[in-house]
């Protein structure tokens, strides 16, 4: 598939997605990151009002120069804190991948099984090892990100006008939905057994599929935040407020289905791209060897049943001869 026939594939299992999941009675894990969104976003908002705490008492402190040690401590725990508030409120689409990580993998096997019958044995072991790599990849992956942001900030400069603002607007937004659908299909490449350099290498010939795993889902959760910060500066009239307060809470439920549905996406779309049905990494049942005897002996039965046939044939044969 070209570059434009994967974005629709992504896109079109989105829309696949949601009847998916409907039917086959899945859409509750979307509680999930409903209760986890919440509460990440809620932290950062913590860490927001501490640190405009701690930069009034800094101020404070700035009266008296005579105490440099109390300046000194302020001063760290307000980067702390400035810190915490950037990790969970700009981070966020990262920070659900990762704490989701054991949820849309058990998600994406469970819609693997419904599509293609395969099974995977669970272990504790296996669960630690997912977590470690989501973590690796979202650390990875944020880094770039921020690379090429900077870099694209760095020729932003050389331009002027609309064109400037185009720049510095549309790309980095991009660049950030192709390492969040990367993040996604990268479960599916796990149970792949594609070690991180080779999800790398296939996510980077498939980067029309990342695009549109990306595009929805990281718009759902930007949906989410403008409307949000945008609230408390609306008019307060009560038409105003119950019109905005409605767009709220949809968007904020978009922002809470979006990992499962971007889950559901990617692993529909892998199937269709590699036919997961062909896995060789899947489970095995226990009794595979039992099912190979028993299949020898149905083989050796019939094989005998036809013998006997042909004897049968041949003494009748023999008898009209005769």
């Amino acid at each position: 598939m070209n570059f434009f026939q994967l974005i629709g594939l992504g896109y079109k299992n989105y829309i696949y997605g949601i009847k998916f999941l409907v039917e086959h009675k899945l859409y509750w894990y979307i509680a999930f990151p409903l209760i986890l969104f919440a509460g990440v976003y809620l932290l950062g908002f913590y860490f927001e009002d501490l640190q405009l705490e701690v930069a009034q008492e800094l101020k404070d402190k700035n009266q008296d120069i005579t105490r440099l040690k109390d300046l000194t401590w302020i001063s760290i725990k307000m980067i702390f804190f400035d810190s915490m508030n950037l990790i969970f409120t700009k981070f966020t689409l990262y920070i659900v991948v990762i704490i989701l990580s054991p949820i849309l993998a058990l998600l994406s096997e469970r819609i693997e099984k419904i599509i293609t019958g395969n099974k995977y044995k669970f272990s504790f072991r296996q669960l630690l090892k997912d977590i470690r790599r989501g973590l690796q990849i979202a650390l990875r992956n944020i880094f770039w990100e921020y690379f090429f942001i900077v870099i694209i900030l760095g020729l932003a400069t050389f331009f002027g006008g609309g064109i400037k603002d185009i720049i510095i607007f549309s790309l980095p937004i991009m660049i950030g939905f192709y390492f969040y659908g990367f993040a996604f299909i990268d479960y599916v490449n796990e149970r792949r057994r594609l070690n991180i350099q080779q999800s790398i290498y296939f996510v980077s010939k498939h980067r029309g599929l990342a695009i549109a795993i990306g595009s929805i889902y990281s718009i759902f959760f930007l949906s989410f935040f403008y409307v949000f910060r945008s609230y408390g500066d609306l008019p307060t009239d009560t038409a105003t407020q119950l019109f905005w307060g409605t767009i709220l809470v949809i968007t904020f439920i978009l922002a809470s289905m979006a990992p499962i549905l971007a889950i559901t996406s990617a692993t529909l779309s892998m199937h269709e791209l590699v036919d997961l049905s062909k896995n060789d990494y899947v489970e095995h049942p226990k009794n595979a060897k039992d099912l190979d005897e028993n299949e020898d002996k149905i083989v050796d039965t019939v094989d005998n049943i036809s013998k006997t046939q042909v004897d049968i044939s041949v003494d009748e044969d023999a008898d009209k001869t005769k």
